[in-house]
């Protein structure tokens, strides 16, 4: 008898330990699951950033997966949600464009033609979006000059700037698409048209906005109709600023191609197992980054 105890014991303290977090406060997180609007569904997760109880982390490797060190992070952390954010190169093996995880420059090369969106994840766990084609990023501590606008496309000198300044201030930063910015659609309306990737697939954005007290909100909204990139980010973006009333700062592309990584959590710990699992989503083990949300 005692040996039976003793397996159950183990089996259930094993599966508490793999399959739940440590609580958050439900106050702060909304998760809303196959939501209609306008013919499409979607599944989202708001989170308040108000109180700045909610952060972001970033994590990236090459070759290596970025499983081991999510799950030594996680293990003192209410995790909310995590989902593959950054794009992997050929062979699904190095992160592509330029990725920085607290200082530590795992890729240099700027994509000069696409993926505007450039994100830093700030220490505070906020996250801003500057974009490339304005060339207008500005830098403060770090040695940088506050009032040079750094062109990182175009002007060698700027990027080692950059990098420079992204060490000393041990900054974490990918590099995406931008599909909104400043309350306006930003992707062109031929993109899908134009695009050389996969036309159709799940998609997955963030976007973070001010609702309508004013208080800025970060949102991860899945997109269940399989869509060209174009197609389901109009369909979010005007999702989020007509029933969500969001004013809408950015909007950002998750991959879900090669790294189609996803997981939420409820607020007492457990796994939410309703939202999207169209059999696609991968093992954390395939994920070279990550952004992770949790609450502190």
């Amino acid at each position: 008898m005692k040996t039976i105890l003793f397996l159950i014991l183990s089996a259930f303290l094993s599966h508490d330990l793999n399959d739940i977090h440590s609580k958050y406060n439900a106050k702060f997180v909304d998760i809303l699951v196959d939501q209609p609007y306008q013919g499409e569904n979607f599944d989202y997760i708001i989170m308040k950033r108000d109180s700045q109880r909610v952060k972001a982390k970033y994590f990236a490797e090459n070759i290596s997966s970025i499983e081991s060190k999510y799950k030594a992070f996680a293990a003192s952390k209410s995790v909310i949600c995590y989902a593959a954010a950054g794009y992997l190169g050929d062979g699904y093996q190095t992160v592509e464009n330029i990725t920085i995880e607290s200082g530590r420059i795992i890729e240099r090369r700027i994509n000069k033609t696409s993926c505007d969106a450039l994100v830093i994840i700030q220490a505070t766990g906020g996250v801003v979006v500057s974009n490339l084609k304005k060339a207008d990023l500005k830098l403060s501590g770090g040695g940088a000059d506050p009032n040079k606008a750094l062109d990182l496309r175009n002007n060698t000198w700027d990027q080692e700037v950059f990098f420079e300044w992204a060490k000393t201030e041990a900054a974490t930063v990918f590099q995406t698409h931008l599909l909104a910015q400043n309350n306006e659609l930003i992707i062109p309306a031929d993109a899908d048209a134009k695009s050389t990737k996969v036309s159709n697939a799940v998609r997955r954005f963030l976007v973070v906005g001010k609702n309508s007290s004013g208080k800025i909100v970060h949102i991860i909204i899945n997109s269940r109709k399989v869509s060209g990139l174009r197609y389901a980010a109009e369909k979010c973006f005007n999702f989020s600023k007509n029933l969500l009333g969001l004013n809408v700062v950015f909007m950002i592309n998750l991959d879900t191609g090669a790294q189609n990584v996803f997981k939420a959590y409820n607020a007492d710990g457990t796994e939410n197992n309703t939202m999207l699992n169209d059999g696609a989503l991968l093992n954390l083990s395939k994920a070279h980054n990550l952004m992770v949300y949790y609450y502190e």
